[in-house]
């Protein structure tokens, strides 16, 4: 490491003993300081209104009652300076496209050794994004959206999508009717009706045809993978 200033992180993450370990290996660093700990994303928010110097934020994915998804989506827009690490078991692509376009910077596997991850903190430190290696096609895939979303080629991927939404656009694409998806997921046919329109507004999308043609093709983007 060679920055003057001590990096400060956050890990949210609902399993203590792993958070544990974690706080005692990266405070082996003198320029890294690790005490704050969430369980989950809603203390996580709590903790970084209330300590405004954090830097980094190491991001469990599965958790409790906010989890790492929705936690990241908040937390860029609340904090855009705030560099996220998404460090999880999920091993699928759609996993790591879902969190970088939620707005994290780096992804690493929970088996990653000490060197990975401090090799990731030094580069979202410095502006950059890191993923593990097998992962590498991922990030290329990323950028290259986030280049042609800027040229004006593609739309922002829709990471607003609620989980919710999300659920309800699978059986969309799987050709349930509104009243099949009122009765699965006990909801009242108004509710999906709603959430129908809701996601055809996000998406900037017209009609189901247009919303299935559009989520068969951006599958992964949409967490749908």
């Amino acid at each position: 490491m060679t920055r003057n200033k001590t990096t400060r992180i956050l890990i949210a993450d609902d399993h203590t003993m792993f958070a544990n370990g974690l706080k005692m290996i990266l405070n082996e660093h003198p320029q890294l300081q690790v005490d704050l700990h969430a369980p989950n994303g809603i203390d996580a928010m709590a903790l970084l209104r209330q300590h405004g110097d954090v830097d980094v934020v190491l991001m469990d994915i599965n958790m409790p009652v906010l989890n790492g998804y929705e936690t990241t989506l908040l937390l860029s827009k609340e904090f855009p300076s705030l560099k996220i690490i998404a460090l999880s078991m999920l091993s699928d692509k759609s996993s790591v496209l879902k969190m970088l376009e939620a707005g994290a910077v780096g992804y690493i596997f929970k088996n990653a050794g000490e060197q990975e991850l401090i090799e990731a903190i030094d580069t979202v430190m410095e502006d950059g994004y890191y993923v593990t290696e097998e992962m590498n096609d991922v990030l290329q895939k990323f950028e290259k959206l986030q280049k042609d979303i800027a040229k004006g080629y593609a739309k922002q991927s829709p990471n607003i999508l609620s989980q919710r939404e999300v659920e309800i656009l699978k059986l969309i694409i799987d050709g349930l009717t509104n009243n099949d998806i009122a009765d699965k997921l006990f909801l009242s046919n108004r509710t999906v009706d709603t959430h129908r329109k809701n996601i055809l507004a996000k998406l900037e999308l017209k009609n189901t045809a247009a919303l299935v043609k559009y989520a068969v093709e951006n599958k992964a983007f949409l967490g749908l993978g």
